[in-house]
């Protein structure tokens, strides 16, 4: 009798938990696949290509009449780790001496758990739009005369993550080329021998007491400056900005017509030497 009494016992804990397993949902359901082999993809544009779509005033679709998937790669620059980036994925054509450069607008966050820096990545751009936000080169849906972001099941479905993960090697260039040269936008570039204004040292990044984005400015020895800016909800706003002198890896970006640069974390800016006399 009490081996029938355990058995009994046992069956109904099983089904207690089968019921239970039946019930739970799978909330992974728009986490991207983690590919164990490289994915089986054929390029057939460029972040070049699909920036040349957009002639001017309003976005224009990217392969209208096309008859199979239009794939772009490129390697992954921009990171929303720290929060300076914020629903953006920014790619440039080459890990090192990249042409071309491109931001993808889309309601995903916290991107860089799939797409890191330095990750190459494959993006069906098909049927979406080429325009530009603020004048910075940007794709994704079109929402007027301007370009809209792309839906997380969209972006999901999009965009494929390569096994490849490069060493991303900064563009050096000087104040003056990041000030003129648009073909540097949405890419990793370098600026040697800068450091903060005067007036600027003992602030912080950001804001403590808001939200609001903050501009800060970036100067070398001859003061030609470049905006640094900083979102107020970024996780180092309340650092305080180093008081050396050296060199400063960012994005390079542009709202309306002034250049600014966007530095993923703090690590990005190396002052450490002496400051210009």
């Amino acid at each position: 009798m009490k081996k029938i009494m355990n058995f009994k016992y046992l069956s109904f804990l099983l089904l207690i938990a089968i019921a239970f397993s039946s019930c739970v949902q799978d909330d992974d359901f728009t986490i991207p696949p983690i590919n164990s082999k490289e994915p089986n993809i054929t390029v057939n544009s460029s972040i070049q290509l699909v920036k040349d779509t957009y002639r001017g005033f309003e976005p224009l679709e990217v392969a209208p009449n096309a008859s199979q998937p239009v794939y772009i790669e490129g390697y992954v620059v921009s990171s929303d780790e720290f929060g300076n980036f914020f629903k953006t994925l920014i790619l440039q054509d080459k890990s090192e001496n990249p042409t071309a450069g491109i931001a993808i607008s889309t309601e995903r966050t916290d991107v860089y758990t799939f797409f890191e820096p330095g990750r190459k990545v494959y993006f069906r751009v098909d049927g979406l739009f080429s325009g530009k936000f603020a004048n910075l080169p940007t794709l994704g849906t079109q929402n007027g005369a301007d370009v809209g972001r792309i839906s997380v099941e969209e972006f999901d479905d999009r965009i494929v993550r390569s096994l490849q993960v490069d060493t991303l090697v900064p563009t050096i260039v000087s104040i003056s080329e990041a000030l003129t040269n648009n073909a540097l936008l949405n890419t990793f570039i370098q600026i040697q021998d800068v450091q903060f204004p005067d007036d600027e040292l003992g602030k912080p990044y950001g804001n403590s007491n808001n939200t609001f984005s903050v501009n800060r400015t970036v100067q070398n020895c001859d003061d030609q400056e470049i905006t640094l800016r900083n979102s107020g909800f970024s996780d180092f706003k309340d650092f305080i900005l180093p008081s050396g002198k050296g060199t400063i890896d960012a994005v390079l970006g542009i709202f309306n017509t002034t250049k600014q640069i966007f530095i993923r974390n703090p690590r990005d800016v190396n002052f450490t030497g002496e400051r210009c006399i």
